[in-house]
């Protein structure tokens, strides 16, 4: 029984330091992040529900900000680099929710913006803080 609870104090101090490294921002010592933010409109309005969702293909870091009532978006802190982006609409309720009244929305996000590797839209991520926005057309 001793090697037991041994072995599961192991096993949670192993989560607990991965967790504690992925909340600290491990990664490559001294790679440079900068923050990324901007506007998203569609057909000329703030997209004002939906995800921006940035890929770097190349190392396969990715980042997603949900934008705001006004169509705004941003990231904190993300390697530099280029980055592939995509915008997608906002999750709908679940069953639960539409039963108790909540609002279906009926927002139309052209499907070539939903994939990264489809929407042609680009950020270049630099160190410091960056703007790029984003039209949809």
């Amino acid at each position: 029984m001793k090697s037991c609870a041994s072995t599961l104090r192991l096993g949670l101090l192993a989560v607990l330091s991965v967790s504690v490294c992925w909340l600290g921002g491990c990664g490559p010592a001294g790679a440079p992040t900068g923050s990324v933010q901007g506007k998203v409109t569609h057909n000329g309005a703030p997209l004002t529900t939906g995800t921006v969702t940035l890929i770097n293909q190349g190392t396969g870091v990715g980042a997603s900000a949900e934008l705001d009532g006004t169509g705004n978006y941003r990231v904190e802190s993300i390697l530099t680099g280029d980055y592939q982006v995509a915008i997608q609409p906002p999750a709908a309720p679940n069953p639960e929710e539409v039963a108790a009244g909540a609002k279906v929305q009926t927002l139309t996000i052209p499907d070539k913006f939903q994939s990264p590797q489809t929407s042609n839209l680009t950020a270049k991520v630099e160190a410091g803080s960056n703007t790029v926005d984003f039209e949809l057309k």
